[in-house]
């Protein structure tokens, strides 16, 4: 029981270093708490159950999420004049530890907020994640978000959820 409470808890602060090293776009230490087969989805509609038989809004790998840091981090990108800011307000995640405690799966919700100059958009979502227990390490595997209204025109969505 202790192992299964110490778990929990590891996951909690998995889950809150995530969130602080997006909203501080320390996006290479957030690459660390990733597996090498990541992947990152926003699915059309929130009751689709694969990214792989139908359109989504994302469906990255662990590559096109690097793509996507690599095109963020260039100081000559112009979609990012000037910088976008994120800020993440999340309520206490729900976990769940398989028999095994080497895998879990959590799901929060939050409120995403997102400038740019005078611009911002709000996205209330709630954030499932997929984690493996690597060594040790608890680390993440999948990311799916799930937004309120996906069938709401998105604006603006550069940073990561």
């Amino acid at each position: 029981m202790q192992l299964h409470q110490n778990n929990k808890h590891a996951i909690e602060q998995l889950i809150a270093s995530e969130i602080q090293l997006l909203d501080q776009q320390d996006f290479s230490a957030w690459q660390q708490l990733l597996t090498p087969e990541y992947t990152y989805w926003i699915p059309l509609r929130r009751e689709q159950t694969s990214p792989l038989h139908e359109s989504s809004l994302l469906y990255e790998d662990r590559f096109l999420t690097t793509l996507r840091i690599n095109r963020l981090t260039n100081a000559r990108n112009y979609s990012q004049q000037p910088k976008s800011r994120g800020l993440h307000i999340a309520q206490r995640s729900l976990i769940h530890l398989e028999d095994d405690d080497l895998s879990a799966s959590s799901s929060t919700n939050m409120l995403y907020c997102e400038a740019r100059g005078d611009s911002e958009w709000h996205f209330p979502v709630t954030v499932e994640h997929q984690l493996i227990n690597v060594e040790g390490f608890w680390k993440i595997k999948g990311k799916k978000v799930l937004l309120l209204n996906p069938s709401r025109a998105i604006e603006s969505l550069q940073l990561i959820i």
